[in-house]
């Protein structure tokens, strides 16, 4: 009879301190970035300052370590496996956690008062985050605070590179919460806004159908402000005019207004910065949709990552802003 073949073995299991444990150097979580970057170990070694075979000799060592390949080849360079995209996630981590500490420390030689890097979607990033801001900046006027706008999935996932201390956003669609903390702040309500002297501010507050007879500028189609444009409008059996402004843009929509008979879709807190700007003016909301709103946003950081002296300070600081007692 033939002999049965004896069963794959199992692949090795990692101790869960493997990674504090293992022989893994700062320069093994370079060359592993600077591969998933490039795509090509020959550039990777190049932006490191190494040749090839001392490249090719570290990434063997990690992948000794590791007990499995990390990298595929394919036709146009190599492209990380699972196995790599999950080390990988942690080795940025890593790295920006070391680039991040530091910072703190030339903060405390040169005795200024620490960095903050924080993400935020428009509505909050111009009402709350810029009020907390100000607070900062007159407290400790040598804290160094950048803040990033963006929407919510690329806010998150720069959150969990550690390239953010905490952001101002929503958990995207289908993405996991594991490993968030998130409180959530509230929904923001919506506004029309048209230019000064628009031909719809003439009369009685105007119905949807009229609205729909102007050229429109909103947000790219995804965004969630243009879903809820989209469901409004098809829950009254009508569709967006045939001319719409695609863009992000808050000053270029600014722009459009004061120069012609468009109507745009902002966030209350959008469009109270743009009332003071003297070139714009609110319509009533259509009588058959009183209330338009987006789905509530929230402060998130991480759960297992601390948060630096200057972070949790301005953290606190925009905690009492946005949720007063």
């Amino acid at each position: 009879m033939p002999r049965t073949p004896p069963p794959p073995a199992a692949p090795r299991r990692l101790p869960p301190d493997w990674y504090a444990r293992s022989r893994l150097k700062l320069r093994h979580l370079q060359l592993l970035t600077a591969m998933d970057d490039l795509r090509n170990l020959n550039r990777a070694a190049q932006s490191l300052g190494l040749t090839q075979p001392a490249a090719s000799k570290l990434l063997a060592e990690i992948e000794q370590i590791v007990g499995v390949p990390l990298f595929e080849r394919r036709p146009r360079g190599v492209e990380p496996n699972l196995q790599g995209e999950v080390l990988l996630r942690r080795a940025r981590t890593v790295l920006v956690a070391l680039e991040q500490a530091g910072e703190e420390l030339n903060s405390l030689r040169s005795g200024a008062g620490g960095t903050v890097a924080i993400g935020a979607v428009t509505g909050p990033a111009v009402d709350g985050l810029a009020r907390a801001v100000e607070l900062a900046q007159q407290r400790s006027p040598a804290l160094r605070i950048s803040v990033e706008v963006e929407t919510s999935a690329p806010l998150v996932e720069r959150l969990r590179a550690g390239r953010l201390d905490f952001v101002l956003a929503r958990i995207p669609q289908g993405a996991s919460a594991a490993g968030l903390e998130y409180r959530e702040v509230g929904e923001e309500p919506l506004c029309f806004l048209v230019g000064q002297g628009h031909p719809l501010l003439a009369g009685p507050p105007p119905g949807l159908a009229a609205l729909l007879g102007y050229p429109w500028v909103l947000e790219p189609p995804g965004s969630l402000l243009r879903q809820a444009v989209g469901t409004m409008v098809a829950r009254h059996g009508l569709s967006l005019p045939g001319r719409v402004l695609n863009t992000a843009s808050a000053l270029l929509a600014l722009s459009v207004l004061g120069r012609g008979e468009a109507v745009c879709v902002v966030s209350e807190p959008v469009a109270a910065l743009f009332d003071g700007a003297g070139r714009v003016c609110r319509l009533p909301p259509p009588p058959e949709e009183p209330h338009l709103a987006v789905p509530p946003f929230g402060l998130i950081r991480l759960k297992d990552r601390p948060l630096s002296p200057a972070a949790q300070g301005f953290f606190g600081l925009l905690e009492t802003v946005l949720f007063p007692a």
